[in-house]
């Protein structure tokens, strides 16, 4: 789990971010929630500070300087729109990655991506979801890449698939996967804004109105209904996702 080039390190690291896949899970949706959650939008007014959880802190490269790496962990909410899905909820997320210098170059390790999964009204037909199979959840899961160096207002880019949790379809169904990701590449919106000295805790807010988002995945032969369902696949420039993030950081000297 080390990283010797920004791409690198975090390409290597696909297998410790499927998150919900803990021992003794009986169901794909059993993942826990991510803390703490926070407002969006006109709600993320300032507030106290919220606990900032590093367990997921990666281990930094054999030989890095603690001194010169920190741990960052973002907590966010926002919304997502694409193919026929208007305004559904991402729910709380949390991501946690290391950054810092190796051998004189920047470097980074991928921590985890965890959040939590969100009601889709009408569940998997569109229609009010009486029966228990038909209620429909989706949520964000990391597919294979990230990278965090920002340049200017343009905050690099991660892979995300969206895995659709329904009692119909089988824990493997995805919209997007690690072959066929949303490539989510976030601009900064609004901030940052520093709402904690000590600890160090900034806001800002990012959107992505450029992404293509797939054909489901994975589906047990019922791809053909998710995709009709969702208005799948939904080329480039029709679907959106806009997040409010607080970023808490800690240096590796502190862990």
């Amino acid at each position: 789990m080390t990283a010797t080039s920004r791409r690198a390190a975090v390409a290597a690291l696909a297998a410790t971010a499927l998150i919900g896949l803990t021992a003794g899970a009986a169901r794909a949706d059993a993942q826990p929630a991510p803390t703490p959650p926070i407002g969006h939008g006109a709600a993320a007014r300032p507030g106290p500070v919220p606990a900032f959880d590093f367990a997921d802190c990666p281990a930094i490269p054999t030989g890095a300087d603690p001194a010169q790496w920190r741990c960052e962990v973002l907590v966010s909410t926002g919304t997502i729109e694409f193919g026929t899905l208007a305004g559904q909820s991402t729910g709380a997320m949390r991501l946690t990655f290391a950054e810092g210098q190796l051998n004189g170059e920047f470097a980074q390790v991928f921590g985890a991506l965890r959040a939590e999964p969100t009601t889709v009204p009408g569940g998997l037909l569109g229609v009010p979801a009486h029966n228990p199979l038909l209620r429909t959840a989706l949520r964000l899961e990391y597919a294979g890449f990230a990278d965090f160096l920002s340049d200017g207002d343009r905050m690099g880019v991660q892979h995300l698939k969206l895995r659709v949790i329904n009692g119909l379809l089988p824990r493997t169904c995805t919209i997007g996967d690690e072959d066929d990701p949303l490539v989510f590449r976030p601009v900064r919106t609004s901030g940052p804004d520093r709402i904690s000295a000590d600890p160090p805790v900034l806001r800002f807010t990012i959107e992505d109105t450029a992404f293509a988002v797939p054909s489901a995945k994975g589906c047990g032969g019922l791809e053909g209904l998710v995709d009709k369902r969702f208005g799948l696949p939904s080329p480039a420039g029709a679907n959106s996702m806009q997040l409010t993030t607080l970023v808490g950081l800690k240096s590796y000297t502190e862990l």
